[in-house]
């Protein structure tokens, strides 16, 4: 398991005893943030550590549950744009994971399978029943097929959005460009992480997290992506993706008649278009669209996007759920 170092943690204690002034005043302001941007959801107990879970909208019409995960770095406020038009036809979670958001501090075993863990153990927390349809933004889809992989018989269909292929964070298939542009984000991560007690990526504005999002909520997205949690959960993440990677490549294959949707950002390079159509093999039922005009975070640059793909899901699944009550 990849971890941060001890020379490392070791130099984040120091920096911070250096400064001490700024790290009193970056814990201070970062307690005042969090008491002044409240959490729009409720933070649910996951064992050590609490995750912060917004669920809206309603399943009384006994269509799946939504479930929402954000790229790498990301927090529930991403789907921001997406959640509302959901929550309108069944019941919708997006959630932070730990260290991101109003979410506490990261876990020890930041992976996809660690991520799945505390997934299911929300879902047990907050009563949520499958099945699902699960939707993963980059990364995030690479847990969403890791919980389809484990718990077969509680999904329903997956929309990945602009999903990361795991051979990305392998080392043997780097080219010279991916290996260079992992290293140097790698090296900004390790320097937020270090720094980030006595507030440095706050004096520089680099906070962790999505851009793009409507000025108020963009707003409250920074603010959390200076806490020193944000930097070290996104560090921690960054340095797993190889272990994650593996864990994709060793899982039991998704069940054959799983409908899936690639939901592929047009303006990618044609590395990460490649990728794309690798996702196109995961079952027999897995279809690709392409929004030709759109960059990776496709849920904030064309959001009706994602809605379309999901609610085409949802139809298809109350359509099967129509002609089974009809043969029976």
């Amino acid at each position: 398991m990849s971890k941060i170092n001890f020379t490392e943690s070791l130099l984040r204690v120091i920096i911070s005893l250096i400064g001490l002034p700024f790290t009193w005043i970056q814990a201070a302001l970062s307690r005042y943030l969090l008491h002044k941007y409240k959490a729009p959801g409720e933070k649910i107990s996951v064992g050590s550590h609490h995750l912060h879970a917004m669920v809206t909208g309603s399943n009384t019409s006994n269509l799946p549950t939504i479930l929402l995960e954000a790229g790498m770095g990301g927090c529930a406020l991403d789907w921001s744009l997406v959640q509302p038009a959901l929550a309108k036809h069944t019941k919708v979670l997006s959630y932070d994971r730990a260290g991101f958001g109003w979410s506490t501090t990261p876990i020890s075993e930041p992976t996809c399978e660690g991520y799945v863990r505390d997934l299911r153990e929300l879902l047990t927390q907050l009563e949520l029943v499958p099945p699902y349809i699960l939707v993963g933004h980059s990364y995030g889809g690479m847990i969403m097929r890791l919980f389809a992989s484990k718990y077969p018989e509680e999904v329903s269909g997956i929309i990945l959005v602009d999903s990361t292929h795991e051979q990305r964070y392998i080392d043997s298939t780097f080219i010279q460009i991916r290996y260079e542009e992992r290293l140097r984000h790698l090296r900004r991560l390790r320097m937020g992480y270090l720094f980030s007690p006595i507030g440095l990526p706050r004096l520089l504005k680099q906070p962790i997290g999505a851009k793009r999002l409507p000025p108020p909520v963009q707003h409250t997205v920074n603010t959390l992506g200076y806490r020193n949690n944000a930097y070290k959960a996104a560090y921690l993440e960054s340095l797993c993706t190889i272990e994650s990677a593996l864990q994709l490549i060793e899982s039991e294959p998704l069940v054959p008649e799983l409908p899936i949707i690639v939901l592929s950002a047009g303006r990618q390079n044609e590395d990460w278009q490649q990728a794309q159509k690798k996702l196109l093999q995961l079952t027999a039922k897995t279809r690709q669209i392409v929004i030709e005009d759109s960059w990776h975070s496709i849920q904030l640059y064309y959001p009706q996007a994602v809605v379309d793909s999901v609610l085409s899901l949802l139809r298809d699944n109350h359509r099967n759920q129509t002609d089974k009550q009809a043969s029976i």
